[in-house]
């Protein structure tokens, strides 16, 4: 079992290039003889971030070419999309992407991007929830005892975190405001490390976004994760409810991230990197990796990603109609 320890050490691999290109075999593929790029929608330093670089390191290796992830952050990742929408076709530049993007896009109204038709799917990468975590500053142990916090003090103390999607944010709030009478007031980041950070110092006092980013900073003390929105308990963190179990049956949500090109990537480049990322995904140290932070493999063909993009916005879209919002897009 890769502990957070071995995990780092895999980003390490883009640092000793020089060596690697020399030692390692080059696996046959037909993708650009060129250094190939992974675009993200946040900035470095947090889940997707990490998940991202280990997976890069694991093609690196097996494809004998530099393989680099670029973070580009702006309006809850569709930024990045629409960024890739625009890279040219030819297999160089894809895209690692949550579901939470994808939703996104149906609370922004000046949307530029369609999941649907300006990306091409290429395979899921593996599942993940989302978390709701506090600052330890504010000394609450259970999601119970937050809510009680943040409704008998001032407008600071309803402050919340955010480097998922605007649709969740939406939603948490209102289901909670219709529960309790308690309005959140969403404080947006690029990325989960200026975040994390402000949690550990009490400078904010709750936030959500992916597991992927909050878990080993749990496990370290510098937040605490009250609930996550998974339809089961995290094997790393079994001590941590689930939004169902605590009485917010709506919040039990399973996101997922995956790898996307753009719309016009020809389909023997989109099939070629769907079995390179397939093959470093089966290798079990690397999906011990992921799931320190978790993240749970599941990969799939690109024609089934298409169906599962469809599926996720009709759940979110259903689920912001269900609290009285009409969808931007």
């Amino acid at each position: 079992m890769l502990d957070r320890r071995h995990a780092l050490l895999s980003l390490g691999t883009a640092c000793a290039w020089p060596l690697l290109k020399s030692t390692t075999a080059r696996a046959q593929s037909t993708l650009p003889d060129r250094d190939l790029d992974i675009l993200i929608g946040v900035l470095g330093g947090g889940g997707t971030d990490t998940a991202a670089r280990l997976i890069a390191a694991e093609l690196q290796r097996r494809l004998g070419r530099r393989v680099s992830v670029q973070p580009r952050p702006g309006e809850s990742g569709t930024t990045m999309a629409r960024l890739l929408k625009q890279s040219p076709p030819d297999g160089s530049v894809i895209g690692f992407i949550p579901s939470t993007t994808l939703a996104a896009r149906l609370a922004i109204k000046t949307g530029s991007f369609d999941p649907v038709y300006d990306l091409a799917p290429i395979s899921k990468a593996g599942t993940f929830s989302l978390g709701f975590a506090v600052s330890p500053k504010i000394g609450v142990s259970t999601f119970e005892e937050y809510l009680e916090w943040a409704r008998n003090g001032d407008s600071r103390r309803r402050r919340l975190g955010n480097t998922a999607s605007d649709a969740f944010i939406t939603v948490l709030d209102l289901i909670i405001e219709r529960a309790l009478g308690l309005t959140l007031e969403p404080v947006a980041y690029r990325g989960a490390a200026p975040m994390v950070k402000d949690l550990e110092d009490g400078r904010l006092p709750a936030a959500v976004t992916s597991i992927t980013s909050l878990l080993e900073h749990h496990r370290g003390s510098r937040l605490k994760i009250l609930l996550t929105s998974g339809t089961h308990r995290l094997r790393k963190a079994p001590d941590i409810p689930t939004a169902r179990e605590l009485g917010f049956p709506d919040l039990e949500m399973r996101e997922w991230f995956a790898f996307f090109g753009p719309a016009a990537l020809p389909a023997p480049l989109v099939d070629e990197w769907n079995r390179q990322i397939r093959s470093v995904l089966s290798n079990s140290d690397l999906a011990s990796g992921l799931a320190q932070f978790g993240l749970d493999v599941d990969t799939s063909t690109p024609q089934e990603l298409a169906s599962q993009v469809k599926q996720i916005l009709a759940a979110w879209s259903a689920r912001i109609k269900k609290v009285g919002i009409q969808p931007a897009n």
